[in-house]
């Protein structure tokens, strides 16, 4: 593989939608997991659920999912995935998780495929958690896919914090209201002009002096983290850059731009693009 195809490969496997990866981090424990239960319009109580990693085995397969948890009876399993834009071709990404997950419930339930026994296996639901900037259509909430054999059904909930309930887009102890007020925010500060990185950190400021998701944003290594990510993916996005983000850390970390450039196979004048749009 020539090196610009080993920049590329790194880039696609490394480098996700770090909205969506903060919403993974946010809704990684069993209270968020709970309170984004509530969110999509079920209920459960943090007691009843596990948070369920299948982080290595999917990634094993080229697939990620965003979170997911499976309540302590193993009679239910839900899979939620964050999307910033309308994608009816969900329920397809959902049935792949379920294929590959199908091993991993056998063993988690104790299941024998070779017994007597009919295997019993959870109940799995699918949620797409919808964060975009276009309204959704109600023929766009429920989305599935029908093989004739198999059928899947997915329901997409938009959860931007103004569609929130008035008392949980209050309730600053509520993951779901800290994570869609501060995407909310953030993308207001940017529709306002400002460069990612002061629209990042306006964001977090205002989580914070409004009390939002506490545990992650009076951490000075959880700002950090996703600040060197969450906005340097969100500007190439946008300006269409073709580089790994390796360099926003080889710049960080004082490299010459030209070593730079060399290094990564990129020219200089985008390296110092790269500079002045996050003033590193």
């Amino acid at each position: 593989m020539d090196e610009k195809k080993k920049q590329t490969s790194t880039k696609d496997a490394s480098v996700r939608n770090t909205v969506s990866d903060l919403f993974a981090f946010v809704f990684s424990g069993v209270n968020a997991l709970a309170d984004l239960y509530r969110g999509l319009g079920k209920e459960i109580s943090a007691e009843e659920i596990e948070y369920l990693n299948l982080t290595d085995f999917l990634q094993r397969a080229g697939r990620y999912n965003d979170t997911a948890f499976i309540t302590k009876d193993n009679r239910l399993i839900v899979f939620v995935e964050h999307q910033s834009t309308k994608n009816p071709n969900m329920p397809f990404r959902f049935l792949e998780y379920a294929v590959l997950v199908l091993k991993v419930l056998e063993t988690l339930v104790a299941q024998n495929r070779f017994g007597e026994k009919l295997m019993d296996f959870p109940r799995i639901e699918f949620y797409v958690a919808y964060n975009g900037k276009t309204t959704l259509e109600e023929a766009e909430k429920n989305l599935s896919l029908d093989l004739g054999f198999i059928k899947v059904e997915a329901q997409v909930v938009d959860i931007c914090f103004d569609c929130l309930p008035q008392e949980d887009a209050q309730d600053t102890q509520n993951a779901l209201a800290g994570y869609a007020y501060f995407t909310k925010i953030f993308g207001e500060a940017k529709a306002q002009g400002k460069k990612p990185y002061d629209a990042y950190r306006f964001a977090v400021d205002k989580s914070i002096e409004k009390g939002y998701l506490p545990e992650i944003w009076n951490r000075k290594e959880c700002i950090d983290m996703f600040a060197e990510t969450y906005c340097y993916d969100d500007q190439l996005r946008e300006e269409g850059m073709e580089i790994s983000a390796a360099i926003f850390n080889a710049l960080k970390e004082n490299l010459p731009i030209p070593a730079i450039a060399e290094k990564y196979g990129v020219s200089i004048q985008q390296v110092t693009k790269v500079k002045e749009l996050f003033a590193v």
